[in-house]
């Protein structure tokens, strides 16, 4: 008996050493999973842009159809009333009489759910066309070049302010003739300071990423940030082209104090963009295409640059 007892304790702790092992495991291949997708998700933030609006389009769009009477539902509970015949034993159900009077009652009442229906399409067709009035005046006013109704389509963005990502807050100078748009992007540390691997025994691995590749790693989410933030405008605005000034938190060494310092500034023309294979070009090296100030050194990363237009 006790042969057999010492014999169940070891299987029973073989087999939670099995499970431990395999929750470690587990957890170390989530745990590279999710450092793997970070770095992935920084340096592609201009992958996605959002919906295209197509001003044009929106000029164009004739007003919704004003709604019609129906009488779908009179017509459907009078076919019934006219296929009406006494029965032998409609005395069961209170009589041939009584049988016919709820069919015509049925015509009334369907006649009644018609114009609640059409009631209901008459407010439906309002909203409609007031969002038609809406929509056609702010197109006629965007493809005038109006500043005003640029800066409301600009406030009413939420892909910035929702995309954790792309920085701490933008901020825009809008005329006729340019468009710049100012990032306040995440200081290096939005890169992490560690490289993961799984072993083969399973276990988590942490060494840390040289500094060459951390800046590098960070430039590209920088560019990365510019790049997005101009297909968004792209998406919205009819503009040719859009400067985007990104800021980041750096040393002043004249005061001795953490600032906002301009660390990339483009101008990104429209026809170029358009031709770029977003999914697959590098942040970085895309900045080429585009006349841009940059300064940067894979020793020592971003230093402060004057930016192609003054950030007011």
């Amino acid at each position: 008996m006790e042969a057999a007892s010492r014999r169940a304790n070891r299987e029973a702790e073989r087999k939670w050493k099995a499970q431990q092992q395999a929750q470690i495991a587990a957890n170390a291949e989530d745990a590279v999973a999710d450092w793997r997708t970070h770095l992935r998700d920084i340096v592609s933030l201009h992958v996605n842009t959002i919906d295209y609006v197509d001003w044009h389009a929106l000029k164009r769009q004739t007003a919704p159809p004003s709604p019609t009477r129906q009488s779908k539902n009179e017509g459907a509970a009078q076919d019934k009333l006219d296929l009406f015949r006494p029965r032998l034993f409609d005395f069961m159900s209170g009589g041939s009489q009584k049988r016919q009077q709820k069919l015509a009652d049925a015509v009334g009442n369907a006649r009644k759910l018609d114009e609640q229906e059409f009631l209901k399409s008459v407010e439906q067709h309002k909203q409609a066309h007031a969002e038609w009035e809406t929509d056609k005046a702010l197109a006629t006013r965007m493809l005038a070049g109006d500043i005003s109704a640029q800066r409301d389509v600009i406030g009413e963005m939420t892909s910035w302010k929702d995309e954790g990502l792309i920085g701490t807050s933008m901020s825009f100078s809008i005329s006729e003739n340019f468009l710049h748009a100012v990032a306040h992007v995440h200081d290096d540390d939005v890169v992490p300071t560690f490289r993961r691997k799984q072993l083969q025994s399973g276990r988590l691995s942490e060494t840390k990423m040289p500094a060459g590749e951390r800046y590098e790693l960070y430039q590209d989410y920088v560019c990365s940030v510019a790049l997005k933030v101009a297909g968004d405008l792209f998406s919205v605005l009819p503009r040719n082209e859009i400067f985007v000034t990104c800021c980041a938190k750096m040393l002043d060494k004249s005061i001795g104090h953490l600032s906002d310092v301009p660390i990339l500034s483009v101008q990104i023309v429209r026809e170029t963009f358009k031709t770029l294979r977003l999914s697959a070009i590098d942040p970085s090296d895309s900045m080429k295409n585009f006349n841009h100030i940059m300064s940067f050194k894979r020793t020592n990363g971003f230093s402060p640059i004057e930016p192609l237009k003054p950030i007011s």
